[in-house]
């Protein structure tokens, strides 16, 4: 089932899984965004702006950059799961927590 979200309703459904998954330092330094083009990854798409799979939310948490697809087409649930996802393998990869598997937060049905 395809999800029709707004950019911003999409940043604000991803905040609060971020906001478990990262200490509450490291959350307060992140920053999260959605851009569409690959060679233009600081090239911000507009809040009101409606998303699509073609776009991609990106986070910059402590000086390292990640980001993750929207599939949208799954489901919101989906969505956000296969997001928490990315930023858990981000996390373990990264500067400043290497190694550490952060759990992935239960998302409500």
């Amino acid at each position: 089932m395809t999800v029709v979200m707004t950019v911003g309703e999409v940043l604000a459904a991803f905040r609060p899984v971020a906001e478990q998954m990262l200490r509450p330092d490291e959350f307060r330094g992140a920053e999260f965004w959605v851009y569409t083009d690959g060679l233009e990854r600081l090239r911000r798409v507009v809040e009101t702006d409606v998303a699509d799979e073609g776009m991609v939310l990106a986070w910059s948490i402590a000086g390292d950059d990640g980001d993750s697809w929207l599939w949208l087409q799954e489901g919101e649930q989906e969505m956000l799961l296969k997001i928490a996802d990315d930023l858990q393998d981000f996390i373990a990869e990264s500067a400043f927590a290497w190694g550490e598997l952060r759990p992935i937060p239960t998302l409500g049905q």
